[in-house]
């Protein structure tokens, strides 16, 4: 589509989320390290002075991408539990967390890469990425049958939570390597058998 043909579609009132659409479209098919803020503007035919308007650099706009990435994480997470009994839930939100992560690596990556290490992460990031993570700790209250609060819950939430994470982004940096013949389904099953049996036998200590 030419630039004056997405003029025609572009609306001022709607500008900030039309940029963030196109940022994760972009992302998708370039990776955080070459997201660009003119690249976007140019896709979208506007100039980069109206992107700016709307973020002040592409720190800011990162870090609101970000935000929707956790947002959506804690959607995908809350609706896998739905009618799930509680003995159940931990291994249905871990598979979960981990699909998304391959479904999703690009923004995966920006969600928890060094390019919000060194940028100021304004409050709607630093809230999306609490929420996210509370559902991961009100899981564990459920499995456990104890208080959110509780120093159980708040460790083996982490435990849960370094788990999934751990697997998810040594598979997507390729560090673990998956056969063509093994669907990622399977790793993963395995993994949280692993896990499973690991958990007993500490139980059992």
């Amino acid at each position: 589509m030419s630039k004056i043909a997405n003029r025609k579609h572009y609306h001022v009132g709607n500008l900030e989320s039309q940029l963030i659409d196109q940022a994760k479209k972009m992302l998708e098919e370039v990776g955080p390290d070459k997201l660009s803020i003119r690249a976007i503007a140019e896709q979208l035919g506007v100039s980069a002075t109206a992107v700016y308007h709307h973020f002040a650099n592409k720190d800011e706009l990162i870090s609101h991408l970000a935000a929707e990435g956790f947002n959506q994480l804690e959607k995908v997470l809350v609706q896998c539990q739905v009618n799930v009994e509680n003995q159940n839930k931990m291994q249905i939100l871990s598979r979960t967390y981990m699909l998304f992560a391959f479904d999703h690596p690009a923004m995966y990556q920006l969600m928890f890469g060094s390019q919000l290490a060194h940028s100021e992460m304004n409050g709607k990031l630093l809230t999306a990425r609490k929420q996210a993570y509370a559902v991961v700790e009100q899981c564990v209250a459920d499995v456990l049958g104890q208080d959110i609060q509780s120093k159980e819950v708040r460790s083996a939430a982490l435990a849960a939570w370094s788990f999934a994470h751990g697997l998810a982004s040594l598979i997507i940096h390729n560090v673990f390597e998956v056969s063509e013949q093994i669907s990622k389904d399977a790793v993963i099953e395995k993994a949280l058998l692993g896990f499973n049996q690991l958990v007993k036998v500490h139980m059992n200590t």
